[in-house]
């Protein structure tokens, strides 16, 4: 049976290729995600950066597994969100992870 929620939500790991001297270190945090409306989705214009980042901060609702230099847990926040989708390849890595996980549920149905 499908069932109709009102404000669809869910929690996925977003694997992060950080750039290092030459090459990557995989890290990875958990998202909690917003699904949008279509309509609401329609109007985010993802070929700019301030699009993009209005659209990251629409679907983005949680952040888990986000430490500090030393190591210690932070806790969520919109400042922490603004801070971590701050760089171009967690911004990409974030949507991957978003397009995946309703990509799977879309050839699932």
């Amino acid at each position: 049976m499908f069932k109709i929620v009102a404000d669809p939500r869910f929690t996925h790991v977003v694997p992060v290729l950080v750039p290092v001297d030459g090459g990557h270190v995989e890290q990875t945090f958990r998202a909690t995600f917003r699904v949008l409306p279509t309509a609401e989705a329609d109007r985010h214009e993802l070929t700019t950066t301030a699009g993009m980042d209005a659209f990251l901060r629409a679907i983005v609702v949680g952040l888990e597994d986000i430490e500090d230099e030393e190591g210690r847990p932070l806790p969520y926040s919109d400042g922490l969100r603004d801070r971590v989708l701050d760089p171009i390849y967690v911004k990409l890595a974030v949507l991957r992870a978003y397009n995946a996980a309703l990509g799977k549920a879309r050839a699932g149905n």
